[in-house]
């Protein structure tokens, strides 16, 4: 190790650290602009107004409905996604049929499948999973794919010699090397899955977030209508933090620092 790099590890800080000065810089650098050029609390409110105004019990509550949600659609997408990308993989035939299918699906707009996922799930909370779930599961399905198709030439060739069966090359060779490709999909698709939920809730109605976004932007309590904003990027950014997490956890052999 030498002397520069021996310094920059200790003077680096923790990631969680580094997020949480970035995080207040922006506040900081929010509330000076709409003090100093006079935004309109209608338009933009300061943070320490909508600290101070929204209704937190009301967006709390909604918080925890979309996170429960966003959970259920996380693990039924990337469930999915990984089952199908297993199967496109071994068969051929199978390939050929699903995955034209799921790119069909993945193409069409959610508002235009809305109809049909409300006429199936109802209004309540199955129908946000649902959203949450088709949008999470294709980058999972894609990079699953990629990596199962990584496994180097040589190692299948010795499968071959071995004369191994297909299972035992499923879950000692193909999917340990899609695994850093799995979690990856993971981490593009905590972000997503929140996005999803809070779409489902606009357009087919639930009791989360992104109903109270709309409620309070009708109702012109813009204050509760930001805290909710900002609450769904915590959301966000913890599932995200709890993915990458788990990554240096499981997979620390395979992240790249």
């Amino acid at each position: 190790m030498t002397i520069a790099s021996s310094v920059r590890r200790r003077v680096s800080m923790p990631a969680w650290l580094a997020t949480a000065v970035v995080v207040v810089i922006v506040l900081a650098i929010w509330q000076l602009a709409v003090t100093a050029l006079g935004v309109s609390a209608n338009v933009l409110p300061a943070p320490t107004l909508i600290a101070v105004d929204a209704n937190w019990p009301l967006v709390l509550e909604a918080a925890l409905n979309t996170t429960l949600a966003t959970l259920a659609g996380f693990a039924v997408g990337n469930a999915v996604g990984l089952a199908l990308a297993v199967l496109i993989c071994a068969s051929r035939t199978f390939s050929d049929i699903v995955y034209p299918i799921a790119v069909v699906v993945r193409a069409i707009p959610i508002v235009a499948l809305a109809p049909f996922i409300t006429l199936a799930f109802g209004r309540g909370p199955g129908a946000t999973v649902v959203v949450a779930a088709l949008i999470v599961f294709f980058p999972t399905l894609v990079n699953v794919i990629l990596g199962l198709r990584s496994v180097p030439a040589e190692t299948i060739e010795l499968l071959k010699v071995m004369n191994a069966s297909t299972v035992f090359g499923y879950l000692k060779v193909r999917i340990p090397f899609a695994m850093p490709s799995f979690v990856s999909a993971l981490k593009i698709s905590a972000p997503n899955a929140v996005l999803g939920v809070m779409t489902a809730e606009w357009i087919i109605g639930g009791t989360g977030l992104g109903r109270l976004v709309v409620q309070s932007w009708l109702g012109l309590d813009i204050t509760t209508m930001w805290g909710a904003v900002l609450v769904s990027a915590v959301v966000a950014s913890v599932l995200f933090s709890i993915v990458s997490l788990a990554e240096r956890a499981l997979l620390g052999w395979a992240v790249r620092t």
